[in-house]
């Protein structure tokens, strides 16, 4: 059978320089990545991300209403009736990606209002005005507090020493904040162990009532021993045993198959 094929066909190295340029550009099309893809990707992660930072950002603000946040760079002031805590957006974005990291936050800022409390008080004690009390929390969480605008308000009562009362103000914060995180681990610690006490006595419970079921079971049970020379015998002198009585005079004992 033949076939017959009308044109002109190209020679061999037209052909083959089609063939390699075939394959050029398949292997270029595979290789090149489909930008507009790996862009669409890239903006929905960096929105699913944002969308994350800000809905943690929102719950704490609910978990601490008495707290201002500030987390648009900065530094803002608080003041003797509201806090503000300036909240680095870096360390807010770890906090919404790190459970562990966030509770460690957390943990601070639940003493900030007191806090903030006990240094207008110390200034009021001494006869201090704060211009403002500034609290930052930079990208790695770690926490700095500083009082500005200090003054005494007799200027004349030899205590015009700002620095030194900074320092002082300073001092008693930390010793605050360090006496709170020992009674808080204290308190920890005496909860598992009553907890560990607890699940003892539990346990103990749950041990006595297995052994009042148990002698509940075996209650009116006994165990009976008896000799003889033939199963008759010893069947006879079983009963004796339990009965607490001898066979009558007379009496018998049968066996039955």
């Amino acid at each position: 059978m033949s076939m017959e094929i009308k044109g002109n066909l190209p020679d061999y190295g037209v052909r083959k320089q089609n063939y390699s340029n075939y394959t050029a550009n398949y292997v270029d099309t595979a290789k090149k990545p489909d930008n507009k893809a790996a862009a669409e990707v890239k903006t929905n992660t960096s929105a699913n991300s944002k969308d994350k930072v800000q809905a943690y950002y929102e719950k704490l603000c609910k978990k601490f209403p008495q707290i201002n946040f500030n987390t648009n760079g900065g530094v803002l002031p608080s003041n003797s009736s509201r806090v503000t805590v300036n909240l680095s957006y870096d360390c807010l974005k770890k906090m919404a990606n790190d459970p562990e990291f966030a509770k460690e936050i957390e943990w601070n800022l639940s003493g900030e209002v007191a806090a903030n409390s006990m240094v207008y008080g110390w200034a009021q004690r001494d006869g201090v005005v704060l211009g403002g009390r500034t609290v930052t929390y930079d990208a790695n969480g770690n926490r700095q507090s500083s009082c500005g605008g200090m003054r005494t308000a007799n200027t004349g009562n030899g205590n015009n020493n700002t620095d030194k009362i900074q320092k002082k103000y300073k001092e008693e914060e930390e010793r605050l904040l360090k006496a709170r995180k020992k009674r808080e681990e204290k308190e920890k610690i005496a909860k598992k162990q009553a907890e560990k006490k607890a699940g003892e006595e539990k346990a103990a419970e749950r041990q006595a009532e297995r052994k009042e079921q148990m002698e509940k079971l075996t209650e009116g049970t006994y165990k009976v021993s008896a000799t003889g020379t033939d199963v008759k015998s010893v069947t006879q002198n079983i009963v004796e045993a339990v009965s607490g009585t001898s066979s009558p005079t007379g009496g018998s004992f049968d066996i039955k198959a």
